[in-house]
């Protein structure tokens, strides 16, 4: 019984030592991480009254955009394009990171950069709001 507990307690500590020491094959996948985001193009109507108690947000619409994340030097960590209910998904590894329009030749609809920071093992969820100029 000693010599099974034993044996048991050297495989354990084999197996800790190494994934600390980092040995080849024996690496322990890291959780995915990213952004997730809604992308919103507005106001999509003449917004000359003030909104409503039903109607908090007015002339708002998903948006199919092309964005570009760029890491903290600013090198082009992923391009993505959110699809025509305005949602996207990247995986990314954790840091710091600005979600950007992908660069074009209208000067509306327009949107400004978002600043994400991304944690292990989770998404971070922004909001990208496109502006038409409509006023």
């Amino acid at each position: 019984m000693i010599t099974r507990l034993f044996a048991v307690a050297l495989i354990l500590i084999g197996l800790v030592a190494c994934d600390e020491v980092g040995v080849p094959g024996f690496e322990t996948p890291s959780a995915p991480s990213g952004i997730r985001g809604t992308v919103v193009l507005g106001p999509t109507c003449a917004v000359e009254s003030t909104p409503g108690a039903n109607d908090p947000v007015p002339c708002l619409t998903p948006y199919s955009a092309q964005l570009v994340v760029l890491d903290g030097e600013n090198a082009v960590a992923a391009r993505v394009t959110s699809g025509a209910d305005g949602s996207f998904t990247v995986d990314l590894a954790p840091g710091d990171y600005i979600v950007t329009p992908a660069s074009g030749t209208d000067s509306y609809p327009i949107a400004n950069p978002v600043s994400v920071t991304v944690v292990n093992g989770q998404y971070a969820q922004i909001e990208v709001n496109y502006d038409t100029g409509i006023r």
